[in-house]
């Protein structure tokens, strides 16, 4: 009886042994996330903006949570583009739970980053305030802490390792309809990033911002989130605190990498050099220059270049968009097997977001048409207004209007730009106008929309007269 009782007990302990071998962390590493988190977590900001919105053909306010990180004495934070993108007012709670109002001092949409200033005195000693540090020197497999607010619970860490550096992700759109993710290639991490962390630090063992949480795949994947390279930040954070806004230069090029298009362009088996062009925005730097879509370019202003793969891709937009607006580029263009020489002057990258304006009065909101999305959206031209929402129920909505339709004219209008529809449209709201032809555009065809509102204070009704100018 008791040779079985102690052979159960040594069988017991063989099996728990592993498990307590194992349990936790080493101490050293342990006090590595300690420090870290110590150095940091005083910086830490739970930002609330109140931002103004247009759904379903209605402008509103809704109130929503983010992250950010204090990274200078001032009282500078970086945050995401994403999280203050038409914010009408924003709190910052710091760490110690205080609360104090913040100004936004610009944003840039195409790498999802902004810069927001805390307001009040300064206190003495500064702000207290992260180490931005160097993300260039980050390996696979390092430690790292995701801090923030994520799903609004405050000063929340996790912590896991840089699971892939360079991660290329084809540029998505904000809200506003600029692209992001340009200019970038992505850190990966497997620490726990979820809606809110978006615009925190992602930080080193050493204690310093390496990265500013910006995505997470919560649907299709378990633990795989990213972080916008701290080096990025960096350069963005200084610009738009110095003008605020990043001056770029553009050509109007979408590049392919020359991986499984090699032989096609007679580049050899590797296709190590290159880029090939494929397509060509029409009135743009490149097309004025004569590039061709199907060219491969292997030189860029003297330098080689060299996008074989697609994770390369943002590295050329980069060292394009940091080009000096009006300089003269000289490119060496593989075209049919033949060399050439082209010179293209780049240009200035217009603004990529479009304003936006909601008529109560007919029940749908409309969108200022930017080059950017005369491009992405194969828009026949720059001009008119797009319509983003229309309120069901509504005029709009009983004449058809749908969204995505481009207005190219307002009875015999025809629209140049958002604020063109704007008067407009307010001349015929006055004058109670009660049955309004839209000219409108939807995909490749052409559509007439007749508006028949109802206005409550109507002044004096005017129904225009038959006769049309189409184009």
């Amino acid at each position: 009886m008791i040779r079985r009782t102690s052979l159960a007990a040594l069988a017991m302990a063989m099996l728990l042994a592993p498990a307590v071998a194992d349990a936790g962390p080493p101490r050293q590493l342990q006090d590595q996330v300690f420090r870290a988190r110590d150095m940091v977590m005083p910086s830490l900001v739970h930002i609330e903006p109140i931002l103004e919105v247009f759904r379903m053909g209605e402008r509103g306010n809704i109130a929503v949570t983010g992250s950010g990180v204090i990274f200078s004495a001032d009282g500078y934070v970086l945050t995401n583009n994403h999280v203050v993108e038409n914010a009408t007012r924003v709190t910052c709670t710091l760490s110690d739970q205080r609360e104090v109002a913040a100004d936004l001092v610009g944003r840039d949409p195409l790498t999802d980053l902004a810069v927001l200033k805390l307001r009040g005195a300064t206190p003495p000693g500064g702000w207290p305030h992260a180490v931005l540090g160097d993300s260039d020197a980050l390996q696979v497999g390092e430690y790292v802490m995701a801090m923030g607010s994520p799903l609004g619970l405050s000063r929340s860490l996790s912590v896991g390792v840089v699971s892939s550096l360079n991660r290329f992700i084809p540029a998505s759109r904000m809200p506003s309809g600029s692209p992001t993710g340009l200019y970038n290639t992505w850190i990966q991490t497997d620490a726990a990033i979820n809606p809110g962390n978006s615009g925190g630090p992602l930080v080193s063992l050493d204690g310093k911002v390496i990265g500013i949480n910006a995505r997470a795949i919560p649907v299709f994947g378990e633990n795989i989130g990213f972080a916008i390279p701290v080096s990025l930040a960096r350069e963005v954070a200084r610009d738009l605190i110095a003008t605020g806004e990043v001056s770029r230069s553009w050509v109007g090029v979408r590049w392919q990498s020359t991986e499984n298009l090699a032989s096609f362009f007679e580049l050899g088996d590797q296709g190590a050099q290159g880029a090939v062009v494929g397509s060509i925005t029409h009135g743009s730097p490149a097309d004025e220059a004569g590039l061709e879509a199907g060219d491969v370019v292997l030189e860029y202003d003297g330098e080689p270049v060299s996008v074989r793969f697609e994770e390369q891709i943002p590295a050329l937009e980069k060292r394009i968009a940091n080009t000096p607006v009006g300089h003269q580029v000289p490119l060496l263009v593989l075209r049919h097997g033949q060399m050439q020489q082209i010179t293209m002057i780049t240009q200035r990258r217009a603004k990529t977001e479009g304003s936006q304006k909601d008529h109560p009065e007919w029940g749908f909101t409309v969108r200022e048409v930017t080059q950017e999305m005369v491009t992405s959206l194969n828009l026949p031209r720059l001009g008119g207004v797009l319509v983003t929402g229309v309120k069901p129920g509504s005029f709009a909505a009983e004449a058809g209007l749908r969204p995505g339709d481009l207005v190219l004219r307002l009875e015999d209008i025809e629209i140049e730009d958002l604020a063109h529809w704007s008067q407009a449209a307010q001349e015929a709201i006055e004058q109670g106008t009660d049955r309004l032809l839209l000219t409108v555009k939807r995909g490749p065809v052409r559509y007439f929309v007749v508006l028949k509102p109802i206005y409550t204070q109507p002044t004096a009704r005017k129904t225009p007269s038959s006769s049309r100018k189409n184009s």
